[in-house]
């Protein structure tokens, strides 16, 4: 998987996107760099759907490829831990303006989510576009192994109830993500349920 319009990211992505190539673990099969691509090629859908200019593109993009740096770490508060992991690249060329709005971004995708602004939106919706999408079940079967090396689910059983309770507790925040991802979503949901039976 490769990012979609790459000439448009600026160079701190390239490093940060070598570093999560060398540190994330092998048993991360969904926290994976496929995932940040994926969060950075949705990312740069909402761009240009909503025409948003180019300071603030640079900022999401910064936000989307860096949002699971902490994984590099931990699984455990791993939002913080981009936060505080990628500050020192960002400080030589962003504001501190600029850094609390990729900042805000990042703790955006932090479930359950809360986002406090448009560009909170669009990253956050980004992050969990695969629920509306024909590759749900591809890559929540990377969750769930993931979810099982981390013991986070033992069963089968614990695996789809978990899915079905996270489903009917998530909602999209952007209009983009409400018209084009929630009645897949909501069908999978319902595809769901009938195996709860």
């Amino acid at each position: 998987m490769t990012l979609d319009n790459k000439q448009s990211y600026p160079d701190v992505c390239f490093h940060i996107l070598e570093e999560l190539k060398g540190k994330l673990a092998p048993h991360l099969s969904y926290h994976s760099y496929e995932h940040i691509i994926d969060v950075a090629n949705v990312c740069d859908k909402y761009i240009r759907t909503y025409r948003v200019g180019d300071d603030m593109a640079k900022l999401i993009r910064i936000a989307a490829i860096s949002h699971d740096f902490g994984y590099t770490v931990s699984p455990v508060d791993h939002e913080e831990n981009s936060i505080k992991l990628i500050e020192p690249m960002l400080r030589p060329i962003l504001t501190k303006e600029e850094i609390a709005l990729v900042n805000g971004m990042i703790r955006a995708t932090k479930v359950p989510q809360q986002p406090k602004n448009f560009y909170d939106k669009i990253l956050a919706d980004a992050d969990l576009d695969y629920l509306g999408r024909k590759d749900y079940d591809e890559l929540s079967e990377n969750l769930h192994q993931e979810f099982l090396h981390f013991g986070v689910i033992k069963t089968e059983r614990e695996w789809l109830d978990l899915q079905i309770k996270f489903l009917e507790s998530h909602k999209y925040h952007t209009l983009f993500a409400k018209w084009n991802r929630r009645k897949l979503k909501l069908s999978k949901l319902k595809a769901l349920k009938k195996k709860q039976i």
